[in-house]
């Protein structure tokens, strides 16, 4: 049930302005980064949809219980109502730390925040982390003082790393949210439903290591002979005194850091795949929660590897996800709304936010790796026939599908 509260509800074990009927409502999350909920809600008869505006609270399904988004946008069209809404952490995007300057431990630190923030809100904030480290942030909003990777700010997850756990007005760094839940997925081939990418750039498959007084050692990964040539790390530890020491050294990169393995990104839509027989291989995975490690065996490569949930799609009305997306964590890699106005990913996928405010243009929007494209005839780019799309070919123009033959309207020069 998705129940509606108003701006200033705290508390949500009552129906608050009483239960909406949308006809659909996703809630997505990525690990350190955005926490948001699309709803689409009919014009009713009885008038719940008259109680969906701008800053007020929907309480909403989630992996892990119920959880408030305030609304942030809302979007009306002939026959429904789209709404975007923010878990309630980004409330603190509207207040401000005049300064947070510590060199003590993590729990020191993030006891600074309630009294550095410009005026008090109902946030508690926790860490188990127990490093020492340094914190410096002055005139930011306690999110940018969390979570940032501006390099002129050594914000909390910079200082300490950590995942965050949103729970409510609870703020929570820990060293690790989720747990190993003993589920392991295998792939070798080609799924409906699964995408699949695996990165060798950074794949070290032989170390050259040397220590003390010019002792040398060279250190083969036992995948070695997957690829056509060595991949040569050189390694230099002036600790190491005996050729032991620095094959222990090798061997622990190979063994705790994988770095002879590629990093692998697996992409579960369980929508489509559930209508494959090779769906109960996967199934494991609507028991696991953001931030779990997954073991991963690539069948082809006789490798395994451990992989943590990174992001999710959840249904609210049926209470089961959508998508669910395992990958080499980095901090780097997944960042939250930390300015009010932008959500972003080191990666080829656009923020959630980023696309929801190009969404209030037309909501048919959607951003690959190669394009930009805009659906005109469909509320999906794969299905539209006309479309429009921009990227090194310039501005384009096509009413015979994506793979059909399209028309250049301005050239990549400008023309």
């Amino acid at each position: 049930m998705i129940t509606i509260h108003e701006k200033t509800a705290k508390s949500y074990d009552a129906l608050g302005l009483g239960a909406l009927l949308p006809a659909s409502c996703v809630v997505t999350e990525e690990l350190n980064g955005a926490f948001e909920l699309e709803m689409q809600h009919p014009y009713d008869e009885g008038g719940k949809w008259r109680r969906i505006e701008r800053g007020r609270i929907l309480y909403a399904p989630t992996p892990k219980g119920p959880q408030p988004f305030r609304i942030y946008n809302t979007t009306p069209s002939m026959d429904s109502i789209k709404v975007n809404a923010r878990h309630i952490f980004y409330d603190l995007l509207d207040n401000l730390c005049g300064n947070i300057l510590s060199a003590w431990t993590a729990v020191q630190c993030v006891a600074r925040f309630p009294g550095a923030m410009a005026y008090p809100m109902p946030f508690t904030f926790s860490t188990d982390i127990t490093k020492t480290g340094r914190l410096t942030a002055s005139r930011v909003n306690p999110v940018q003082a969390l979570l940032s990777n501006d390099e002129n700010m050594e914000s909390f997850v910079e200082t300490f790393g950590g995942e965050l756990l949103r729970d409510h007005f609870s703020v929570a760094m820990k060293e690790s949210i989720g747990a190993d839940r003993d589920v392991v997925i295998r792939y070798g081939k080609n799924l409906v439903g699964l995408e699949v990418n695996e990165d060798e750039s950074d794949v070290r498959t032989r170390v050259l290591a040397y220590g003390k007084n010019g002792i040398f050692i060279a250190v083969d990964s036992p995948y070695l002979a997957e690829y056509v040539y060595p991949k040569i790390l050189v390694l230099e530890d002036e600790s190491a005194e005996t050729t032991a020491q620095l094959r222990q050294k090798a061997l622990e990169l190979f063994r705790e850091d994988e770095i002879d393995l590629p990093k692998v990104n697996i992409k579960v839509d369980f929508v489509p795949l559930a209508k494959t027989e090779e769906y109960r291989d996967f199934a494991a995975l609507e028991d696991v929660r953001l931030g779990d490690m997954v073991t991963v065996i690539n069948s082809k490569m006789g490798f395994s590897k451990r992989a943590k949930v990174i992001s999710y799609a959840w249904d609210c009305l049926r209470e089961q996800y959508e998508k669910v997306e395992l990958g080499d964590f980095l901090p780097t890699l997944a960042s939250a709304v930390t300015n009010g106005t932008k959500s972003y990913r080191v990666a080829v996928e656009a923020g959630l936010e980023a696309k929801n405010a190009i969404a209030m243009l037309s909501g048919r929007i959607a951003i690959t790796e190669q394009h930009f494209y805009v659906a005109v005839d469909t509320e999906d780019y794969l299905t539209s026939d006309r479309l429009f799309r921009f990227g090194e070919e310039g501005l384009q123009f096509t009413e015979s599908g994506i793979d059909g033959d399209w028309r250049t309207l301005i050239s990549p020069d400008g023309e």
